[in-house]
């Protein structure tokens, strides 16, 4: 996509253009979890953002998608669903139930 004049000012950066946004529920957690898709301008990356992002009684820390740089919106979606539903069921398999408390809000998410 190219970048409208009005971007194109050198004090801008970091243009993007939304590609999708879409929202789910995990299994038993009743919170919807809203993903956005972003192509950068003048780029065929594609970046991502959550509004909720998922730790079990199993992880240290939440699951963060680590990489910020995929080749279709399709491949971003399932590298942060895929490990949410990961964690999700090995919660499950060690006995916990599904809580909303497993999910921690993005404060960056608008």
């Amino acid at each position: 996509m190219d970048i409208p004049a009005a971007l194109r000012h050198p004090l801008i950066h970091q243009q993007r253009f939304l590609v999708t946004e879409m929202i789910f529920q995990l299994g038993e957690i009743s919170t919807p979890i809203r993903i956005r898709c972003y192509r950068e301008a003048g780029s065929e990356r594609v970046t991502c953002e959550q509004n909720y992002y998922l730790q079990t009684p199993l992880q240290a820390e939440p699951s963060f998608e680590s990489s910020d740089d995929h080749a279709s919106t399709d491949e971003a979606i399932a590298a942060i669903t895929d490990e949410m539903v990961t964690q999700y069921q090995h919660a499950e398999a060690a006995g916990y139930r599904p809580d909303e408390g497993w999910l921690l809000p993005n404060r960056d998410f608008d």
